[in-house]
């Protein structure tokens, strides 16, 4: 089906009723799981409302191998602009995030791992609340699952897998692709060989190793499960679930006689085609919009800072200063080799007709190099990254300037100086403990990095992604306009940090050493990137500055923590100051965790519908 035709049919009309139970404002990753989880009751009547339409029939959408192709990054993503990043050469980075019935699991890359438990432990120590650690969370991820484990092939290509940490009664479907390249096992064994242990399984909570990564993907047909396919393809003729797209919601509308003298929702305010429609709210709006997307959704609903509100054109209705801070997100870089091994990624872009071949090849029996999207990871240590000494020097400056790196980032809010302080403190002895974990290492068979395919070689490569995965800086978003239309300002602050730049140069160092490590080496035939004219740390962070992206990760404005830390929600997900607004998504995440965010987010849209149909306060 042509875009257009997929475009119209998506439109949907407004909601089928005028008032609901419960209202989601955004239909991503744990927005459909709120809503799917609470429809289940056939008393309750939920609503969901998504400012992207049902993009599962593209094939950019449900081929593997196509993803980040065709309108990926396009139509199905916001696409949000930072400000000019101070330390990075003044430069406009784009964050990305899924605009699309799915959200973000309708674009990402579909890899499916969990972080270090101790990560999730520290939610739990900054709540001082036992229900938010790696051991009351994990039957949450398990919950969300629907686990294919490895077949024959798999296994002996090199798969590990741990049943014990798998849900096979869930709704998301998670395996391993069907077609693995040669270079991916040669650096798992040259990571191996510089000390990376084997992972068993890299979602079992300790993803210190190399291993495959698991994939959000039916193996059944070899095609991505997004959250639609998840949570609402499935369900979506129940009589009590309706689903509206393309509509942007501009507002939450507050009832002013609240018994509990709380803030009381009322009802959502959203526009399609510019004309404004109102749903009503009987019970709970649940915030599920993202992490650029819920405190956008906030301000405009007249909470938040004030003066915030005020030079935008918002009347506050109440002070929550801290509503859009405490932002921070991964941040990407890259070490190319030229590669003497004939077949790799690169081969769908430098021979046309081989791409086309491939592609059929996978419409006619889902095999060949659009049916994987191949994940090898390797999740560093702080020992992976640094010297003892240099390890304990970076940690020394950081304590003695913790304070001051907390005032900065907390942007005038004292209690929020005092969660990013206690947020430092626990990374910091985390480092200490070889437990942080500050990079993802990814190795990609072909070229990955910031040259457009016209401007480089046109020759075969290996990648090693280095993800800085630990940041300490911490940014911020906020609305510039009551235009509910106009994109926010966002600052991710990216690097800000001392920490963070050291880590991310000493990434590129390790990826180095990797790409010339046996039995990796066998095929290494010279750098491309940074170019071995980058020779000291100096040249390389120099580098970095004018290069290195988003990893679209984006966590932490409208942060779970008490509000004497400057959190926004509960560990309820309740915002503080309203009686019936809950938040559902990557923005309540606290402290940032070392893992691609899907299976997380998918995690805390299970434990959010628990907690609303468990009815705890």
């Amino acid at each position: 089906m042509k875009f257009a035709a997929l475009y119209i049919a998506a439109i949907c009309a407004t909601a089928q009723a005028t008032s609901y139970d419960y209202v989601v404002v955004g239909g991503g990753t744990a927005g459909l799981t709120v809503a799917n989880r609470l429809s289940e009751d056939k008393h309750l009547t939920v609503a969901v409302i998504e400012a992207g339409f049902n993009a599962e029939g593209l094939q950019e959408v449900f081929v593997p191998g196509l993803i980040g192709t065709g309108i990926s990054f396009s139509t199905l993503n916001w696409a949000y602009a930072t400000v000019p990043q101070a330390n990075l050469n003044g430069r406009v980075l784009t964050v990305n995030a899924g605009k699309a019935l799915g959200g973000s699991t309708i674009i990402n890359s579909m890899i499916f791992p969990r972080a270090e438990k101790e990560q999730y432990d520290a939610w739990g120590e900054l709540n001082n609340d036992n229900t938010w650690t790696w051991s009351a969370l994990l039957p949450f991820f398990k919950k969300s699952e629907l686990f294919t484990p490895p077949n024959k092939f798999q296994t002996e290509s090199g798969v590990r897998f741990l049943a014990s940490v798998h849900g096979f009664a869930g709704r998301v479907k998670v395996g391993f692709p069907n077609f693995f390249f040669e270079q991916s096992a040669l650096w798992r064994k040259a990571a191996e060989g510089l000390g990376f242990p084997a992972s068993p399984d890299l979602a079992n909570g300790d993803p210190h190793a190399v291993g495959i990564a698991p994939n959000s993907l039916d193996a059944a047909n070899n095609t991505r499960c997004s959250a639609a396919c998840a949570y609402y393809t499935p369900f979506q003729d129940r009589p009590n679930l309706v689903v509206i797209t393309n509509a942007t919601v501009s507002r939450i509308l507050w009832n002013n006689n609240s018994a509990s003298g709380k803030l009381t929702a009322s009802a959502v305010e959203y526009l399609i085609k510019n004309e404004t429609w109102t749903v009503g709210v009987s019970k709970e709006v649940v915030l599920s919009a993202g992490t650029v997307g819920s405190p956008k959704v906030l301000e405009l609903s007249g909470v938040g800072n004030s003066t915030i509100l005020k030079a935008a054109g918002v009347k506050p209705v109440l002070n929550l200063p801290t509503v859009g801070e405490n932002f921070a997100d991964h941040v990407h870089s890259w070490a190319n080799a030229f590669t003497k091994i004939t077949l790799t990624k690169d081969a769908l872009l430098l021979n046309p007709e081989f791409a086309s071949a491939q592609l059929a090849l996978w419409f006619k029996n889902r095999t060949g190099l659009y049916s994987a999207a191949p994940r090898s990871l390797s999740i560093a240590a702080p020992s992976d990254v640094f010297t003892p000494s240099q390890l304990n020097t970076l940690i020394a400056q950081a304590e003695a300037n913790l304070t001051h790196f907390a005032s900065q980032f907390a942007n005038g809010n004292p209690a929020l100086a005092k969660g990013i302080a206690a947020q430092h403190s626990i990374a910091l002895s985390l480092y200490k403990r070889n437990k942080e974990l500050p990079l993802e290492m990814n190795a990609e068979p072909g070229y990955s990095g910031p040259t457009a395919f016209g401007a480089r070689p046109a020759r075969n490569y290996t990648a090693i992604n280095s993800v800085l995965y630990a940041p300490l800086s911490r940014g911020r978003t906020h609305i510039v306009s009551s235009n509910p239309l106009t994109p926010p300002a966002v600052d991710p602050a990216y690097w800000a940090h001392p920490l963070d730049i050291a880590a991310q140069v000493g990434g590129i160092k390790l990826a180095r050493r990797m790409l010339v490590a046996p039995p990796l080496d066998s095929i290494y035939a010279g750098e491309f990137e940074p170019g071995t004219d980058k020779r000291t740390d100096a040249d390389i962070e120099e580098w970095l500055r004018g290069v290195v992206a988003s990893d679209n990760h984006e966590v932490g404005s409208l942060s779970m923590m008490p509000q004497s830390l400057g959190g926004v929600v509960d560990t309820s997900l309740r915002v503080y100051g309203t009686a019936n607004v809950r938040v559902a998504d990557a923005s309540i995440i606290p402290f940032p965790i070392s893992a691609h965010l899907s299976s997380t987010v998918y995690m805390i849209g299970e434990r959010a519908a628990d907690i609303i149909r468990g009815g705890r306060a």
